[in-house]
């Protein structure tokens, strides 16, 4: 491939990640602003967690059509419409309207943040690359994701403390780069895809294939456990104060180190052992492997303040194998040999099983949490994890065997 058109393929994923970097900022934005937002919104904290949980829910429908919509319209458009119908709604958002029009813009942020946007984004980076470029599309995809999303926070931070910690202004700095993102969308992504726009199927059409693929939903599952080690890897600031006594301010830096710095490292290092190895399968179960041990480890070492340098390099050490893990775990895709005008719809049918921990799991952690003594708690919750990877680590063995069957199959 011609230097230009390797330097337009950067410059078109460059355009992906600045969109990636700001679209879910809205939806999770009490994360980082709960007690401003609550404030400013007059909320109560049954209200706030109703917002997420609204948005949690919707999302799973979301993903499932969502898919079958991106094979159907071309995701130039669908990611414009995403970014700027955010934005525009961010502006709703910021005039700190009553309780039912928060609910209906949560509700909207469920399409533009998923619907219209994830299987369409994810396709894009699909056929951005080649197949001996997937690895590296998507572990640059979620590095840069990382990248822009620090970038923008770090910013959106400068702005709340420079304008009196006042929540509507941030809101509508961040509405004005959602904005100018989707802008960049419609004028820098290509016009033509492989969206089936011709076809005068239904949305619907391509289900029944991707629904009747084994590889469909064994590559999900490999993505429902590596996301769930993910996503409980979030506790461990918290573990770090309750268990081991550390300082509220001083696990705040370990979080923002461990959910920003890390995963950029993880994600690209992942994405590029992909294309070395010509098989995300084999990277992917070593993953599970090494995080199954240092899983192990991590859980072996008890709660005193004397050990707190060894239970961080340890938990840095999981999140950086599960960031590798995460910025690849949709490769598979493009390996189970699905036609790139059904990828869409595999990428959504896919979504909804490999994220259903969304759902569930929190709460589930939760009760275990509240049911034991703190460390206990934590030593069960962070136990069951190296169940998860053993479970992770067959089913990509699974994968794997059905993606060599059909590479011979092909010879």
């Amino acid at each position: 491939m011609g230097k230009g058109k390797q330097m337009n393929k950067w410059l078109l994923l460059v355009v992906i990640c600045l969109g990636g970097g700001i679209i879910y900022i809205f939806p999770y934005i009490q994360y980082s602003y709960y007690d401003s937002m609550m404030a400013e919104m007059g909320l109560s904290n049954v209200q706030m967690g109703n917002l997420m949980s609204l948005y949690g829910a919707l999302n799973l429908i979301g993903y499932f059509f969502g898919g079958m919509v991106a094979d159907k319209f071309k995701y130039k458009y669908l990611i414009t419409f995403s970014l700027i119908g955010t934005g525009i709604s961010g502006f709703v958002f910021a005039s700190a309207p009553p309780y039912a029009v928060l609910l209906a813009v949560s509700a909207f942020w469920s399409i533009t943040t998923v619907f219209t946007y994830w299987p369409a984004m994810m396709k894009a980076v699909k056929l951005l690359g080649s197949q001996d470029e997937q690895g590296k599309m998507f572990g640059f995809r979620e590095a840069g994701f990382s990248l822009m999303s620090l970038i923008f926070t770090s910013v959106g931070l400068v702005i709340f403390n420079g304008t009196g910690e006042k929540f509507s202004n941030l809101l509508i700095f961040y509405s004005i780069v959602y904005i100018l993102c989707g802008l960049a969308s419609l004028f820098l992504l290509p016009g033509q895809d492989d969206a089936d726009t011709k076809n005068e199927n239904s949305v619907f059409y391509g289900l029944g294939y991707v629904l009747k693929s084994p590889k469909v939903w064994v590559a999900g599952g490999v993505i429902f456990f590596a996301y769930s080690v993910g996503i409980t890897l979030g506790k461990f600031a918290p573990y770090l104060t309750g268990v081991f006594k550390m300082s509220v301010s001083v696990a705040a830096m370990v979080s923002i180190i461990n959910e920003y710095a890390i995963p950029n490292g993880g994600a690209v290092a992942g994405g590029l052992l992909v294309d070395k190895a010509k098989s995300s399968s084999k990277v992917i179960l070593v993953g599970f492997i090494l995080m199954g041990i240092l899983l192990t480890g991590f859980v072996a070492v008890p709660g005193e303040a004397s050990l707190l340098y060894v239970v961080i390099t340890l938990g840095f050490s999981i999140k950086l194998m599960q960031s590798a893990l995460r910025g690849i775990y949709f490769v598979p895709v493009s390996e189970i040999g699905i036609p790139d005008k059904y990828i869409g719809t595999a990428i959504g049918v896919i979504s909804v099983i490999g994220f259903l921990p969304d759902a569930f799991l929190q709460t589930v952690w939760g009760s275990i949490l509240d049911s034991h003594e703190i460390e206990a708690g934590y030593k069960m919750m962070f136990s069951t994890l190296i169940v998860f990877c053993v479970v992770g680590a067959v089913l990509t063995v699974v994968l794997k065997k059905m993606v060599d069957s059909r590479k011979q199959a092909e010879e």
